[in-house]
């Protein structure tokens, strides 16, 4: 993230890493021609960020907290695969969607803090997907998702230092990288295609 200079306050970037947990659904359609599958998905899920950036304030032992709150998070994502007898190696890519608040606050009494909007931008990667049942398949997935530049600020609203009801402006570029395993049902399914 990034914030507007301020006095004893050194201008940005700034970054930080969070761990978290996340569960979900997926939701799609494939089509399959041989070996070679294209397909639309959906999904929807939960995130719960854990961690805290710290950064100096003006008036030390205060300081400014950088954090993304927990929300739902989905996106819609095209795929392109290769069939190997059960196995399909596929990568995907698209629109993604978080609205978890993103939020610069510092602990120097006088201050309000606005968090940022709901963040969307793109999501890409891939995975590999067994059939270990006629309609059941095992999934292993990395996804990258980059949401959009957000801003949020900060009001004065009793430090007298500054002018009351001015706000000091951050900007939040958030990325977050997933791993996820599941399982998929499979409406329908073809029998795999084999290798020539």
């Amino acid at each position: 993230m990034r914030n507007n200079a301020a006095d004893g306050v050194p201008p940005g970037p700034f970054d930080y890493s969070f761990d978290s947990v996340f569960g979900g659904g997926t939701v799609g359609y494939n089509w399959q021609h041989k070996s070679l599958l294209i397909g639309i998905e959906g999904d929807v899920g939960y995130m719960d960020p854990d961690g805290e950036g710290r950064i100096p304030s003006s008036t030390p032992p205060n300081y400014q907290a950088l954090t993304l709150d927990s929300g739902l998070y989905a996106d819609i994502t095209a795929r392109l695969g290769v069939t190997f007898d059960r196995t399909l190696v596929y990568a995907k890519g698209g629109y993604a969607y978080y609205d978890g608040e993103a939020m610069q606050a510092t602990t120097k009494p006088g201050y309000v803090p606005t968090g940022t909007d709901s963040l969307s931008g793109w999501v890409l990667g891939g995975g590999v997907e067994h059939f270990f049942a006629p309609n059941l398949s095992l999934k292993a997935e990395y996804l990258h998702f980059d949401f959009d530049t957000e801003s949020g600020y900060q009001t004065n609203v009793g430090d007298l230092s500054s002018p009351i009801g001015y706000r000091f402006y951050n900007w939040h570029d958030v990325e977050i990288d997933t791993v996820k395993v599941g399982i998929n049902y499979h409406f329908n399914a073809p029998e795999p295609a084999p290798l020539k």
